[in-house]
């Protein structure tokens, strides 16, 4: 149900096409959700049928035509009363390589060392491509309190993350070393 309002709040701060809406939550909520086109458009659908949302045809003659979504006034009530009343549930992690860093006793010391370096090629993509996302929309005429608390927690996720990778990688080597002898 969180992507529902997810979405409320993208669509909050102006109105925006279900193109926008997508890009917003790939780029913007990286760190802390994730979900499907198809979920989003959905989800889309059933906040406009439900009056939460409501949008306006634009009819294009070489593109396929669009809707433009914006926040209905019940929409807004709805996105306020979540945002005050629902319990916060605790922080789930759901990180696919931390199910194989599990299950690292199956793998010899090179395969482990292989798998940690690709994630520190990955977060260091991603760490750079937050900062520099950052940058652009600091220097933006837009900017709104929520992003920049997103975006900040966005690059010290991924700082941690590269961090803790380092940690295991010099820890994964000196474990062998030791257990070599």
């Amino acid at each position: 149900m969180s992507l529902r309002y997810a979405l409320l709040g993208i669509i909050s701060k102006k109105p925006a096409t279900g193109y926008d809406v997508v890009r917003i939550f790939k780029e913007q909520m990286v760190y802390f959700w994730n979900s499907t086109h198809s979920q989003i458009y959905t989800e889309l659908n059933r906040m406009d049928q439900e009056s939460l949302i409501d949008h306006e045809l634009v009819i294009q003659q070489n593109s396929p035509n669009k809707k433009i979504y914006s926040l209905t006034d019940q929409g807004r009530k709805e996105l306020v009363r979540w945002m005050m009343e629902q319990p916060l549930k605790p922080a789930k992690i759901k990180d696919e390589f931390l199910i194989k860093a599990a299950a690292f006793n199956v793998l010899s010391l090179p395969e482990m060392i292989q798998l940690v370096d690709e994630v520190i090629k990955r977060e260091t993509r991603v760490h750079e491509m937050t900062v520099q996302w950052k940058d652009q929309y600091m220097n933006g005429e837009e900017s709104d309190t929520g992003t920049v608390l997103t975006l900040e927690y966005g690059i010290r996720y991924s700082k941690m993350y590269l961090d803790w990778c380092e940690w295991a990688k010099a820890y994964l080597e000196q474990f062998y070393k030791e257990n070599d002898k």
